[in-house]
């Protein structure tokens, strides 16, 4: 899966090199764990083509931009760590029109707009003209922060654990009922520790 950072905060110092490395890496033991074990919503038809054709935006933003987005889509006007918009889990056809390098895949606008004046906004990995979105997943470094402080680890494996959050929520995956939230956090723990994120790391 092909993955596109953002960065439009301040709060926290990113290097995106080794993030990148890191939610790669996050991503293809997600793979590799749903198509061991696929749930019954996405068949291994469907997830491979995902994980070898989609791409999965990524933006870590400020609290302030987080609780906006939030307001907007969920009415819930607080600042919360991750939000995830799942928005194409089957890939698009591909049309044919008139020899134009086999024409769209597939085109979607952000769910969401970042309108901090102030703000950095670094842009990793390009997008192709028509790339299939599967899902966006917007990360806010204040939340990452804290929460790395409250639960006594690093920054960098409270940001792995939103990632994996974040993407099993794209795919479909809640934690509403206690069946949901034992399904959801079991895969969450197998596929931090696949790539050595321990609670401690």
């Amino acid at each position: 899966m092909k993955i596109a950072f953002h960065n439009r905060q301040r709060k926290l110092k990113l290097d995106f090199d080794a993030m990148q490395k890191d939610f790669a890496a996050l991503a293809s033991a997600l793979g590799e764990n749903l198509e061991s074990r696929p749930p019954r919503w996405l068949p291994r038809k469907t997830l491979r083509p995902i994980f070898t054709r989609g791409s999965l935006s990524v933006a870590i933003v400020s609290d302030r931009t987080i609780r906006q987005v939030n307001r907007e889509w969920r009415a819930i006007d607080k600042a919360t760590d991750v939000l995830s918009f799942p928005l194409e889990l089957t890939e698009p056809p591909t049309f044919d029109l008139g020899g134009m390098n086999g024409g769209p895949k597939g085109v979607h606008e952000s769910n969401g707009e970042d309108n901090e004046e102030h703000e950095e906004h670094e842009e990793h990995e390009e997008h192709e003209e028509h790339e299939w979105i599967v899902g966006e997943i917007i990360i806010s470094a204040e939340k990452a922060i804290a929460q790395a402080e409250q639960y006594g680890h690093s920054v960098r494996r409270e940001l792995a654990f939103l990632f994996v959050h974040g993407c099993l929520h794209v795919l479909g995956f809640d934690h509403m009922t206690r069946a949901e939230e034992k399904e959801m956090f079991g895969r969450q723990t197998e596929i931090l520790a696949a790539q050595g994120f321990k609670r401690d790391s």
